[in-house]
């Protein structure tokens, strides 16, 4: 049996709480909550842009703390699970790692590549476990893309647009996310997703070309960007400045030699092949969703001490091109990687 503690407890920390309550090998034994009103919940279906259902989780055994330190200190627990602001990534995996405990921190990896550099620095020196919430690393959709690219079936790829669109985030507390000086704004927090993706499909890009949209709090609430690689064009957009009922959408087309890939959450099916000279493909796909798939993935991780899919030094490097994006927004010029 494998115990946790979930630290935060707004729409994400909820979420987790639900998908742990699926695991027979996992046991919730602590919550922690700067807001003591946030320790007393039943569901995962609170807030947030993503639908999650009514999942329950058995909290009877867990105990409940408002002070993160005096949490780690009596302990109880193999891996902390961190849905907190993304400001107190740094410190809170630090310190829970220096506590002899794994970690699973929610994305973007930190708000510097010098956070991220220590954190790594941290995780190798202790010796625990940390990985980050990349989530569409897991998410079936991307995962079939991935495959599709790698197995050259349909030839190389030509250009590739991946896009996240979606009304302006409502749910955290105390609004931090709209700061961008504590979230990144849009630019970070939402567009790092497919930041992500576009590294783990096709590698480091040269350079970055970005214009963005300022946010009332700092950053940027949209981001455009041209990513330099050799013989394809890839770009991505990242916006949550959209109205109120304009909800989530993303998107992905990708086009190869000898087909056309799509990726669109408004459609049913969401991912689809268009291939040369034959009928559309709709792919079978795992049936459980990014989320599930991280947490239980690394649950195993734990279990067995193997290594995090999304590795510490993978998630640096994504927040490295995605604040790099921010510099060539900011300067209106293309930025060298």
């Amino acid at each position: 049996m494998v115990k946790v503690a979930i630290v935060g407890l707004g729409f994400m920390g909820r979420m987790h709480a639900g998908i742990y309550g699926q695991f027979d090998d996992v046991e919730i034994t602590a919550l922690c909550d700067d807001l003591e009103e946030n320790l007393e919940f039943s569901s995962a279906s609170e807030g947030g842009n993503i639908a999650v259902g009514e999942m329950q989780a058995d909290l009877s055994k867990a105990a409940r703390y408002t002070d993160f330190s005096r949490m780690l200190e009596e302990g109880g627990f193999d891996f902390v699970d961190l849905c907190v602001p993304t400001f107190l990534h740094k410190p809170y995996s630090v310190e829970a790692m220096k506590g002899g405990y794994d970690v699973f921190c929610e994305k973007p990896m930190a708000l510097s590549s010098e956070e991220a550099e220590e954190m790594i620095s941290v995780s190798r020196d202790t010796g625990r476990l940390l990985t980050i919430g990349q989530c569409l690393r897991f998410w079936p959709m991307y995962v079939k893309i991935k495959e599709i690219i790698d197995s050259k079936q349909y030839g190389n790829v030509v250009s590739a647009e991946l896009t996240r669109y979606s009304s302006t985030p409502g749910w955290s507390s105390r609004g931090w996310i709209l700061d961008g000086t504590l979230s990144g704004n849009a630019a970070l927090d939402m567009h790092i997703h497919d930041v992500d993706m576009i590294l783990h499909y096709f590698g480091m890009p040269k350079s970055v070309t970005s214009s963005g949209t300022p946010a009332e709090g700092g950053g940027f609430g949209h981001i455009a960007t041209i990513y330099d690689y050799p013989g394809m064009t890839v770009t991505s957009a990242g916006n949550w400045i959209c109205s109120s009922s304009f909800g989530l959408v993303m998107r992905a087309l990708i086009v190869l030699e000898k087909a056309v890939v799509e990726l669109d959450s408004t459609k049913d099916p969401m991912l689809a092949v268009f291939p040369d000279g034959g009928e559309r493909i709709v792919p079978e796909l795992d049936p459980k969703d990014g989320y599930y798939n991280e947490l239980r993935a690394f649950t195993d991780n734990v279990k067995n001490r193997t290594a995090p899919v999304v590795s510490a030094e993978s998630a640096g490097e994504s927040l490295y091109v995605a604040l790099k994006e921010i510099e060539s927004a900011e300067k209106n010029t293309p930025v060298s990687l």
